[in-house]
C-alpha cells in the first residue's frame, strides 16, 4: 500500500481512528444527498429538454405561417407600406425578467408584457401578422428561458457528478483504505505487546527459578 493510497496522519492513534469513522460516515451521507441531488437534476434537465424542443417546434411552425401571411400581404399592399407598419409593431411590448430556484439551481423566468400604448389602424392583413409575430415573440422568450434553463442545469449536473465521483472512487476508498491501515497497525502494536510481554514474563520466572 503506497503513502498516496491513504490518508496522511501525523501517528498512529485509537483518536485518529474515531476521528476516520465519523468522516467516512458524513462522506457517505454527503455521497448520498449529492446522488439523490443528481438525479433530480437530471430530471429536471430532460424536463427542460423536452419543453425546448416542443417551443422549438412551434416557433418553425408560427414561422411558416407568418412567412406566408406576409408574402401574401407583400403581394396586396407592396413592401414600402409593410416597412411602414412593421416601424410601430411590437413597441408597446416589453421582456420581464426574473429567477426561480430549480433542485438549489437559479434557472431565468422570462414574461412578455404588453406595456399600454396607441396601436395605428392597420390593414387586417397586417394585424394578423402582428398578432403571429406577438405568438412567435413569446414563443421565443419561453424557449429562450428553457434553453437558458439546460445550460444552467447542465453545468450544475457537471460539477455535482464530478463531487459524486470523487467521493466514490477517491475520498470514500482512501478514508477505508486509512481505517484498514490503522487496524492493521494497532493489530501489529498489540502482538507486539504481547510478545514483550510473554517474553517479560518467561525471563522473571527464570530469574526467579535461579533465585
Amino acid at each position: 500500500m503506497s503513502s498516496g493510497d491513504i490518508i496522511k496522519i501525523s501517528r498512529p492513534t485509537k483518536m485518529e481512528l474515531i476521528r476516520l469513522r465519523r468522516r467516512l460516515v458524513l462522506a457517505r451521507r454527503l455521497h448520498r444527498i449529492l446522488r439523490d441531488r443528481l438525479t433530480l437534476l437530471v430530471q429536471e434537465f430532460y424536463i427542460a429538454l423536452r419543453k425546448a424542443f416542443e417551443l422549438r417546434k412551434k416557433v418553425n411552425e408560427a414561422l411558416s405561417e407568418i412567412y406566408s401571411t406576409y408574402y401574401r400581404t407583400l403581394r396586396v399592399y407592396g413592401y414600402d407600406f409593410l416597412n411602414a407598419v412593421s416601424d410601430s409593431v411590437a413597441t408597446d411590448l416589453r421582456v420581464f425578467a426574473g429567477t426561480r430556484n430549480t433542485v438549489g439551481v437559479l434557472v431565468p423566468m422570462l414574461e412578455l408584457r404588453e406595456v399600454p400604448g396607441s396601436s395605428p389602424l392597420i390593414p387586417i392583413e397586417s394585424y394578423r401578422i402582428q398578432l403571429k409575430r406577438r405568438e412567435l415573440l413569446e414563443l421565443l422568450v419561453l424557449l429562450a428561458e428553457y434553453e437558458k434553463s439546460l445550460v444552467l442545469l447542465g453545468s450544475e449536473i457537471a460539477r455535482t457528478r464530478r463531487k459524486v465521483m470523487m467521493l466514490e472512487k477517491v475520498l470514500i476508498p482512501r478514508i477505508m483504505r486509512t481505517i484498514a491501515y490503522l487496524k492493521m497497525k494497532f493489530d501489529e502494536m498489540e502482538r507486539e505487546d504481547k510478545v514483550r510481554m510473554m517474553r517479560t514474563k518467561a525471563m522473571l520466572e527464570k530469574s526467579r527459578a535461579f533465585q
